[in-house]
């Protein structure tokens, strides 16, 4: 009865559908090699990195290794620190948008 009552079925973490799980995987190493492209670009370790976005150095390794993807605030924490763009983590080749002086904001 449920089903037909309109209202969506209650979210289940443990049926993630394993397209779902690799959707994820995919862009945490997207962000993470757009994140190490630009950190190596500035000729900056990861622990010069953490310092400068206010993160600790293992927190940036796991970003890297796509282990984990960065919530919005710490993007643009390290964006911030890397003087580039938030899209410039999830365009295809990352890393190559660097600001011009004016910047721009989350809400647009």
């Amino acid at each position: 009865m449920a089903e037909q009552s309109g209202r969506r079925p209650k979210f289940d973490p443990e049926q993630k559908s394993e397209a779902g799980q690799e959707e994820h995987r995919s862009f945490n190493t997207l962000v993470g090699d757009a994140i190490r492209r630009a950190r190596q670009e500035h000729g900056w370790t990861q622990a010069f990195l953490a310092e400068q976005a206010g993160l600790s150095p293992n927190y940036i390794a796991r970003l890297e290794r796509g282990e984990l993807g960065p919530s919005l605030f710490v993007a643009n924490r390290i964006c911030e620190a890397l003087q580039m763009d938030l899209d410039g983590l999830v365009a295809p080749g990352g890393a190559g948008t660097r600001r011009t002086g004016r910047r721009r904001s989350l809400a647009g």
